[in-house]
Parts: C-alpha cells; structure tokens; sequence
C-alpha cells in the first residue's frame, strides 16, 4: 500500500503539494492502473477544490487531468473582482518513470520526468493582476524513495515553472517571465505500530513573478491513512504564505483518493 503515492494539487501522484517520482494506480509492468482523487483546501482568506483522475500505463507512464475550483469568498469584493469570484484552472499532465525502484532494496531512488499544460479560464482578470498569460506549462524531474527498514519515504523534485500560485494567477509577470528552478521536498515516516498511516512534512519553494501579487513558499505536515489499497484519507495543515496580497494563508487540507 501507498507506492502509488497521493493526488496533488495539480493532479500528479506525490505528496499534496509536490509531485513524485511514484506511478498513480496499483498497476504492475503488464497492466494498468487508476486513481481518483477529491481535495479541498480552506485557508484564511481563500477555498480551493479540486476533483481529478489519473491512469498508470505498466508501471511506466502516468497521464493525470484535474481541475481546480479556487474561490476568493468575500476577498474577491475586496479586492475589486466581485464577491464570491471563482478562478477555474485545468492541468493536464504526463509523467515518465526513468529507472529506480521505489521500493526496492537497491538504494537508487525512483527517477521520473514530468510536464504540465496548464490553462486559467479567465483571460480578463489574469492580465488585470500583471500576469502574462492564461497558458502555461511546467516540467519537473522527481526522486524518490522508500527505505523500508527506517520506515522512511523521501522526496526530491526540481520544477521549472512561470505559474503564479501553481497556475492559478496566470503565468509570468511584470517582474519576471521567464522559466526558474523550483524546489519540492517531502519527508514521510511510515510507523510500524500503524499499519497504513503516514505522517510527515512538504516544503515547496514558489516564483516571484508578479510585484501586485508576491508569492511565498509553501509548507505542510500531513497524516495520511490507507484502508487498503483502493482508499485513502488525507488531513494536513497548510501554510501559504500571501496569496493575492493576503498575507498568513494558514488552514486545513483533506483529500479523498481511491486507487485501483
């Protein structure tokens, strides 16, 4: 159980900020694997939720699709766009496992390649933040690793990207519209005495594109619990940082996942 990993936020298995280098679904080398996944995010000042799938092709190739329904409540009045103003973002993405064994006894990681398309609904509101476009695409390489006996599982990613708020904001900005590294770190600890649950940290490094609209890296500590193969619970606390000028976007995380 779990080496299918999570659903992220931009749909890719992983973590629920970082995308990994794991295969969604539980297929093996001759099959085929899915997985589905609804999450929901409440900080301070803003909701996000967001509802996906993903297919493994042989423990080889992963094609995930999502869509986030990101809700601004009552700052959207505040800050001119109208209340309740919803921001409706599509990811689209493909992931290639490289070489590595994720749980196997060699110590060699898990090495995956991914990309992203990602496409923001609303043209008009995104210019008018400073972003440069409602289309955007990322690429990444993942590492990671399980290591059984210390009941450990490990994450690396490096991201290239333009995505305001992963996408959310548009893509590049009056300050910087070009491609930069980003860092994706995950740390989970698997403990013996419960069978199925995981417990640990992300941290994710973000852009500064936009001056109307910093940015700030982002942190979480998770639990997950697996039922079994086919279920999956998750429950995090998320810190933020500023999204949109609103500064301490600090909340809960809870997504539902099923495998197959």
């Amino acid at each position: 159980m779990g080496t299918a990993g999570l659903s992220s936020l931009e749909g890719s298995s992983g973590g629920g900020i970082a995308s990994w280098a794991t295969i969604g679904g539980y297929g093996s080398k001759r099959g085929l694997g899915t997985a589905f996944h609804y999450t929901y995010v409440n900080v301070s000042d803003y909701q996000d939720q967001n509802i996906g799938g993903m297919i493994g092709i042989y423990n080889r190739v992963e094609i995930s699709y999502t869509h986030n329904f990101f809700q601004t409540q009552g700052t959207g009045r505040k800050l001119g766009i109208g209340n309740g103003y919803q921001f409706d973002l599509d990811i689209v993405g493909i992931k290639a496992r490289l070489f590595g064994d994720l749980a196997g006894s060699s110590l060699i990681p898990q090495v995956a390649v991914g990309a992203m398309y990602k496409h923001d609904s609303d043209k008009h509101v995104i210019h008018a933040v400073g972003a440069r476009s409602t289309d955007g695409g990322d690429v990444y390489i993942a590492a990671t690793k399980l290591f059984a006996k210390a009941h450990v599982i490990v994450d690396a990613t490096m991201r290239l990207t333009k995505g305001n708020q992963w996408g959310i904001i548009g893509f590049g900005g009056d300050r910087n519209d070009s491609y930069h590294p980003q860092f994706e770190g995950s740390i989970g600890y698997l403990p013996s005495f419960i069978p199925g649950l995981v417990v640990g940290v992300e941290y994710r490094t973000k852009p500064r594109n936009q001056n109307f609209t910093p940015e700030s890296n982002w942190f979480d500590a998770y639990a997950t619990y697996f039922v079994n193969k086919h279920l999956n619970v998750t429950l995090a606390y998320v810190s933020l940082g500023t999204i949109a000028t609103y500064r301490d976007q600090t909340g809960v995380y809870a997504s539902l996942q099923t495998g197959f």
